[in-house]
């Protein structure tokens, strides 16, 4: 029987007296792939950041692993999302004096749970897997877009996280990277880590379990499909408006 890895319920968040989140409510099973889609502003990626717990909500309750957020400490939730969440954006913020290698590792060597040869050899492998070994000692600024975001992968994955959050990890990728990259993120859903993704892409989404649809900070409607149903997603989100 599969468990919530998350549940939200309630959930407002507000700037400035501005209501951007209102009384969301929803659940993640562990294993399952979630996309969030809506119009530009909202507030998916403000979602993300609510349950991910980089940011703190104005109202409700977010748990993960039946844990309650709101009541760790800053330090608390730092070392819960180094060791147990893994996260990739749209433009990957990597360390500009160190290698892509050393930029994987070093999530691993600030969690400090395991020897350096495991974490280098662990880094390696994810490394060959995502088809960057060749330009591990390469500068960031000297590799593609699409391997830079594959190393993005990589150091979200060196700590094996139970569950990974996209905020348009494929934003600024051409249409053959994004392939690529959803390929191997289908491929760490399927050897079980939960993940929930913001997108604007139908075909992004199209890889996920089920779609939140957002609209004026509530959520609208949810879909549930085959994975790879782009032809229904598309139906269902002109009904949306999208």
């Amino acid at each position: 029987m599969k468990t919530n890895k998350i549940e939200v319920k309630g959930l407002c968040k507000s700037f400035d007296g501005n209501s951007i989140l209102k009384d969301i409510s929803f659940k993640i099973e562990s294993g399952e792939f979630v996309a969030v889609m809506g119009q530009s502003g909202c507030g998916k990626s403000t979602l993300l950041y609510s349950v991910s717990g980089m940011d703190r909500p104005t109202e409700g309750e977010i748990r993960f692993d039946n844990r309650e957020l709101s009541a760790l400490s800053e330090m608390q939730m730092q070392k819960l999302r180094l060791e147990y969440m893994g996260f990739i954006f749209q433009k990957p913020n990597f360390i500009k004096n160190l290698s892509i290698a050393d930029n994987i590792v070093y999530p691993a060597f600030q969690l400090g749970k395991r020897s350096r040869k495991e974490i280098v050899s662990d880094a390696e492998a994810l490394m060959k897997k995502m088809g960057i070994i060749s330009v591990a000692d390469h500068d960031i600024r000297k590799v593609s877009g699409g391997q830079l975001q594959r190393a993005a992968i990589c150091r979200a994955m060196i700590n094996h996280p139970d569950i990974l959050f996209g905020d348009e990890p494929t934003g600024a990728l051409d249409s053959s990277s994004t392939k690529e990259v959803m390929d191997i993120l289908e491929q760490i859903n399927f050897s079980g880590t939960t993940i929930l993704l913001v997108t604007h892409d139908a075909k992004v989404a199209s890889r996920a379990d089920r779609i939140i649809y957002l609209e004026d900070g509530k959520i609208k409607d949810e879909l549930r499909q085959k994975k790879g149903a782009e032809s229904n997603i598309n139906e269902w989100l002109a009904k949306m408006g999208f």
